[in-house]
């Protein structure tokens, strides 16, 4: 049985001038490129065959050839190093790092965002993240917030306030009751229970542009504080509720929920990403900024084609 040698690890700087080397062909090409004296690379390179006990290359007129065992062992450290290149180039950048405090509507922070937030944690892995929801009643100047996302007019001054998602509504329900109630029209929805965040408005602006209109007694159904009670409901099968295509687009693309009816209707508010003008700079934050519209660019963009 041969004896296995014991090697003491190659310092990153030898095998750097050994690659080098191999590729140029020269040691003062290799020091030149590795802004080194000749004197200095051909120390590194000596210690390296010293660690080895292998001669790597010979002298031939200016420059230098590999030897067999130099060959061999330049092929391995040229994926070595290149291995920590792209180790390095797929490391999180640095300026991304603390905590970033972020407030967002309920029914956007259970629906969009928890339902993606891993992706955004493998990204940004040095980044803190604490998610917090918002009440109707709350403004966007509370100053332990770094960054909030807003469903509202868009009025919000001394902010910055960029546009996120201007939503549709449209009824949503359970595959499972859709089927139960045979509902293919709008006057149908007098079998079904009506579910209403805060009062009947939505389903009041919905109802106008459809025919059978008046067959519905709008008031009846049951109501809701809460838009996660609603969409709870309308997955469990008890009832239609009136949805958007942002916070019900998962839901709707997962088969979860169906929408009956092709009708929509424009929603006179929107989501917007709202930021203390002290935030701007923050990479954490134009970090999370990025994320959330590209998660949300890909939602509406899928909800548009199974449209």
């Amino acid at each position: 049985m041969s004896q296995q040698r014991n090697y003491h690890l190659p310092s990153l700087q030898a095998l750097r001038a050994f690659g080098a080397l191999a590729r140029l062909g020269s040691l003062t090409e290799a020091a030149d490129y590795l802004s080194l004296t000749r004197s200095a690379i051909s120390h590194q390179l000596r210690l390296l065959e010293s660690q080895l006990n292998i001669r790597l290359y010979e002298r031939h007129g200016r420059g230098v050839i590999l030897t067999p065992a130099g060959q061999l062992y330049a092929g391995e450290v040229r994926e070595v190093l290149q291995s920590l290149e792209r180790i390095h180039a797929n490391l999180p950048d640095q300026e991304y790092n603390g905590h970033l405090n972020v407030c967002l509507p309920p029914g956007f922070a259970s629906s969009v965002v928890s339902r993606h937030i891993n992706d955004f944690y493998r990204a940004y892995p040095t980044i803190c993240l604490h998610l917090s929801t918002n009440r109707e009643n709350e403004t966007v100047n509370q100053p332990h917030f770094d960054l909030f996302v807003v469903f509202s007019d868009g009025i919000h001054t001394d902010q910055h306030v960029e546009l996120l998602a201007k939503p549709t509504y449209h009824p949503v329900c359970s595959p499972m009751l859709l089927n139960e109630l045979n509902i293919t029209h709008p006057r149908d929805l007098e079998r079904a229970t009506l579910l209403h965040l805060h009062d009947m408005h939505d389903w009041q602006l919905w109802l106008a542009g459809c025919t059978g209109k008046s067959q519905v007694n709008v008031e009846s159904g049951l109501y809701f504080s809460n838009v996660l009670l609603v969409l709870q409901a309308a997955l469990s099968g008890q009832g239609i509720a009136m949805g958007d295509d942002v916070v019900c687009g998962d839901s709707l693309r997962q088969g979860q929920l169906v929408r009956p009816f092709n009708e929509k209707i424009p929603s006179d508010r929107a989501y917007y990403l709202v930021t203390p003008h002290s935030r701007l700079d923050d990479p954490n934050v134009k970090a999370f900024s990025d994320w959330v519209k590209k998660i949300l660019e890909g939602l509406l963009n899928t909800s548009a084609v199974s449209s």
